[in-house]
């Protein structure tokens, strides 16, 4: 396993590094941003900035450039991820579409699905929003009840999707629904990709802790979808589905962590402005932990980015990665509240962005696989033990 950077990839990484710097506001990523309250001020925001990289050469980073990417690799795509976060810049209001969509139709589409979407995905053209989970289909997500029924040219669509994220900003859904009742739960689903603006689909927004509205629950009565709005073979959704959530795991980490690592020291300031704390063994042993924790993030990253880069698949390995980020951020977010202590729930300057953090933090340990299901996993697939 090589998990070290080429000359010429760390060259790339230093000219993406001074683009950033050129082109980021000099106070983005600083102790009070949090980037706009107003929800459609933060999507215009986010657009910019996707179709600002784009123009640069920075997005599509290893797509093909017949589809409108750059033809480069996945290190070059891990590298931009890592320094965006490094920078704390927006992650982007197209996560799904880049992430997701765009990996699984470039892996599985038709050449006219590619032709279509690809470009418009990196153009910010199309926003996408994932339709998998439901009120009785979570974690266990081969329950869903969406049903899609061949009428004709036509698949009827009817059911319900919850904590739909950016449905509301959303073009597009790639949608999981059931296609055959009476095969087996893993089997007859089909994934599709289906236009938020058709009649019959109903949006409706749910307000979180935060006060933001990201999450939503997305309706479809009678859904009129076109026959060859499917990706993939018809009734074989559920391997398509396990692709676009391999990808949901194994991409974008580096820039997570990187993340997580700017706000850690964003925060080791915030420490260093309180003597009566940062003099404290509880805290200073606290930040060291925490920091090697990063360390360790990083390189459990760069390690599934080798199998990945190198076509060895992800594996259940991914499941030690968001059971790993998912609870140190919450513990970086709690020893926020240590630090912060009273000026946590007042208008301390620096205190404004970690308290937004505590609290969109609170749902990284339920979203992308519960960590129950992830000890699950891990114990059954890894660690052979029985259920």
């Amino acid at each position: 396993m090589d998990i070290s950077f080429t000359l010429e990839q760390e060259s790339f990484r230093r000219t993406f590094r001074r683009w950033l710097k050129d082109n980021l506001a000099p106070d983005w990523g600083g102790l009070r941003f949090t980037g706009p309250d107003d929800d459609r001020a933060n999507a215009e925001l986010q657009k910019a900035w996707e179709r600002k990289l784009y123009a640069a050469g920075y997005q599509g980073i290893h797509w093909p450039k017949e589809y409108g990417g750059q033809g480069l690799t996945l290190v070059e795509h891990l590298i931009v991820n890592e320094e965006l976060g490094r920078m704390s810049a927006p992650e982007g209001i197209n996560t799904m579409g880049k992430e997701l969509v765009g990996p699984i139709i470039l892996k599985m589409g038709t050449e006219e699905q590619k032709r279509h979407y690809i470009p418009r995905i990196l153009n910010i053209d199309d926003i996408w929003c994932q339709g998998f989970s439901e009120p009785d289909a979570g974690s266990d997500l081969a329950s869903l009840h969406t049903r899609a029924v061949l009428d004709g040219d036509d698949w009827v669509i009817n059911g319900q999707k919850v904590w739909t994220s950016f449905a509301h900003q959303a073009d597009m859904c790639i949608l999981l629904a059931r296609t055959d009742p009476d095969a087996p739960k893993h089997r007859g689903l089909t994934l599709f990709l289906l236009d938020m603006r058709l009649p019959g689909v109903d949006i409706r927004p749910l307000r979180q802790i935060t006060g933001r509205t990201e999450f939503n629950e997305v309706f479809f009565d009678n859904v009129r979808l076109p026959r060859a709005m499917h990706v993939g073979a018809i009734n074989d959704g559920w391997n398509a589905a396990v692709g676009v959530l391999g990808f949901e795991r194994a991409t974008a980490r580096l820039y997570r962590q990187a993340r997580f690592l700017a706000e850690f020291r964003q925060l080791a300031l915030s420490l260093e402005k309180r003597p009566e704390k940062a003099g404290n063994p509880y805290f200073r042993q606290k930040v060291g932990t925490l920091f090697s924790e990063l360390q360790m993030l990083r390189l459990l990253n760069l390690k599934t980015a080798s199998r990945v880069v190198n076509d060895k698949g992800i594996g259940s390995e991914a499941s030690i990665i968001k059971l790993f980020w998912s609870e140190l951020h919450q513990r970086i977010s709690e020893f926020a509240s240590d630090v912060f202590a009273e000026d946590f729930v007042l208008d301390a300057p620096d205190a404004e962005r970690f308290r937004f953090l505590y609290l969109h933090s609170r749902a990284e340990t339920i979203l992308a696989g519960t960590s129950e299901i992830q000890r699950n996993i891990i114990a059954e697939r890894m660690l052979q033990l029985g259920r």
